[in-house]
């Protein structure tokens, strides 16, 4: 982040914009949204803000911009075609330490002026920190299309009921829960629709539910939310998903879990790494069950972020036994497999018709640090094998002692779905040395069968696609 984004109380602060034509009107219909008291200076000014300040809207200053102009005022706007009087109207805000935005020249800005979503007293605001003006402005456009109109009135009804849902439930986490609950049920439906009133009947009824609940000694439960956050792009997150991560309290992650991810958690919620990782001590899968069930069992609602689908390699079957043994409650968020985003983002079709009739999932890392049995991959099949790094050169020889013929086409696929992609396209024969050659660490996909080599016609993203020990033939990209 390179700007800290900030919403400024402008109402009757002297706020000073150099320059008097049509960029200069723009930011100073912004600042009049905003209250502030607009002082205009510049030696010739559009007739427009020549009417506002007729009006007392604005004041103006026709002369040259000097720097004591500044003084008193909060923050100063450069909007002249001249770069000389931008760069004096940055310096002498500078010198005064007084924010200053420059119209396009973000190199001397110390302020932004983003693009805003007006819903008042909702306010959205979108910056590229300059960079890029026209895309903050589509992004603006996306986020419009998204957002009620009326999310403005649910906002300021929110408002005007906030000190007595704070009286009456003083508890931090309780209040945020009840209106999480609240602003997303038959009080917002009425705020959108207009029915203001009925709003008002609603909250207070809502109000008057939970603390009835609370009277009678009903506990508000906590709940579980066991999702998978995809194979490590962020945009592969579900929709869901996202949305059960910014509503936790408490977020358990694993270590593959893409750190980017977890900033779509709400600022104050907890965030406790609870990783596992081969060969080095760290936590246990009965620490992590019984961390789930007590966070849960206190009326805590906690994501458990497993990385690819939850239901795939992530022991999401003793976690889940645990929640039910308990009697909690849970919810299970599929998440795109790292089977399926490795292979789609190498471009290797995991089924093809006349190559590949079926998909083998298996682990190449037993709990007996053995490399599984592979007994059931056949000629036909992709097989997809997680957890294998370690053990290339067992998985390898176990293959070939099975019949597979040494020119069995093979990719390892690393940090699949990311900017570190990378991909070692090679053979059963090479395997052991290709892994040690490049090498390759964990997260890496393995996957073996006659469609890997479509990774070197049909490789999309981030191709750095390596060869290992191929000869011509076996090289050659499929057609």
């Amino acid at each position: 982040m390179q700007t800290l984004p900030l919403f400024a109380k402008l109402e009757h602060r002297r706020t000073v914009v150099v320059g008097g034509g049509t960029v200069a009107t723009r930011r100073v219909e912004q600042l009049l949204r905003a209250k502030a008291q607009v002082v205009v200076v510049a030696p010739e000014i559009d007739p427009l803000l020549v009417d506002w300040a007729a009006s007392d809207r604005i004041e103006t200053i026709e002369a040259p911009f000097s720097a004591e102009q500044l003084d008193g005022c909060w923050i100063a706007v450069a909007a002249t075609s001249d770069d000389a009087v931008n760069r004096a109207v940055a310096e002498a805000a500078e010198a005064r330490q007084i924010l200053c935005n420059v119209v396009d020249q973000p190199e001397l800005c110390s302020f932004i002026m983003p693009a805003i979503i007006d819903r008042d007293p909702m306010t959205i605001a979108i910056s590229s920190n300059g960079r890029s003006p026209v895309l903050a402005r589509w992004i603006k456009g996306l986020i419009e299309q998204t957002v009620p109109q009326r999310i403005g009135a649910l906002a300021a009804l929110a408002g005007r009921w906030r000190d007595r849902v704070k009286a009456a439930l003083p508890d931090l986490d309780e209040r945020r829960r009840f209106w999480e609950q609240t602003l997303t049920g038959d009080v917002a439906d009425f705020s959108y629709a207009g029915r203001d009133d009925d709003a008002e009947e609603a909250l207070d009824a809502a109000l008057e539910r939970w603390l009835g609940r609370e009277a009678a000694g009903t506990r508000h439960t906590g709940q579980a939310y066991l999702v998978g956050a995809g194979p490590g792009d962020p945009e592969l997150l579900t929709l869901r998903g996202r949305k059960l991560l910014a509503r936790a309290d408490t977020v358990l992650y694993d270590r593959l879990v893409n750190p980017e991810i977890l900033d779509f958690a709400r600022r104050d919620a907890e965030l406790i790494c609870v990783g596992k990782s081969a060969g080095r001590l760290s936590i246990k899968q009965a620490q992590i069950n019984r961390l789930l069930v007590n966070l849960v069992g206190k009326g805590k609602h906690v994501c458990r972020l497993k990385g690819g689908d939850p239901m795939i390699f992530g022991r999401v079957g003793e976690e889940l036994e645990a929640l039910t043994a308990a009697g909690l409650p849970f919810q299970i968020v599929p998440g795109v497999s790292a089977v399926e985003g490795c292979a789609a983002y190498a471009g290797i079709p995991l089924t093809l018709r006349d190559e590949a009739q079926a998909v083998l999932i298996a682990t190449g890392h037993t709990s007996d640090h053995d490399a599984g049995d592979l007994s059931a991959f056949r000629k036909g099949q992709t097989l997809a094998l997680y957890m294998g790094v370690a053990h290339f050169a067992t998985i390898a020889e176990r293959l070939l002692e099975l019949g597979h013929s040494g020119k069995t086409p093979v990719a390892i696929v690393e940090n699949g779905t990311t900017r570190e992609q990378r991909i070692v396209r090679t053979d059963l024969r090479h395997l052991d040395s290709a892994g040690a050659e490049h090498e390759i660490v964990s997260p890496a996909l393995l996957l073996i069968g006659d469609t890997v080599r479509y990774a070197d016609r049909y490789g999309w993203f981030n191709p750095r696609l390596v060869r290992h020990g191929l000869d011509d033939d076996s090289a050659q990209a499929a057609s």
